[in-house]
């Protein structure tokens, strides 16, 4: 197989692999590849890796900060026990038989699991006893009526 065609197939799969993985940093090994796809004509393989390499790692330098600039502030870190103790709405009436049951706890929504296997009705307030897995394992507060 000719080279410039297995560095338009190397670009093009990481032009698209960015679209799955979207971090504004495979993309530019796409570029990269292009251009050595199009050095692959005149110059040898050396040329072409020294280009691809540059060309990708130059991109990648000057671009990276404007990226985040404009791709907003980094997600929120949240720490699992700080929410422990805290108080949650039910959003979604909690059913351990029946696998439901989600809660709003600030502005996150957890999946949520009862300690007694009660049913919690949506709209109650809960209290986060503890983590397991990727539940959050909750109390219903008595008298507990979001208003």
């Amino acid at each position: 197989m000719e080279p410039y065609i297995v560095w338009l197939i190397l670009g093009v799969v990481l032009v698209v692999a960015e679209i799955f993985i979207p971090s504004f940093f495979i993309f530019w090994f796409g570029v990269g590849a292009f251009v050595a796809s199009g050095l692959s004509v005149a110059f040898g393989t050396l040329v072409q890796v020294t280009a691809f390499a540059v060309v990708s790692g130059l991109l990648v330098l000057f671009t990276r900060p404007f990226a985040k600039k404009i791709s907003g502030k980094e997600p929120r870190k949240i720490h699992i026990d700080e929410i422990i103790g805290k108080t949650a709405v039910v959003t979604e009436t909690i059913d351990n038989l029946a696998g439901k049951g989600l809660i709003r706890v600030g502005g996150d929504v957890w999946r949520a699991l009862s300690v007694d296997d009660s049913i919690v009705e949506s709209g109650k307030k809960v209290t986060i006893l503890k983590v397991d897995g990727t539940h959050l394992v909750v109390k219903k507060i008595e008298g507990g009526e979001q208003k």
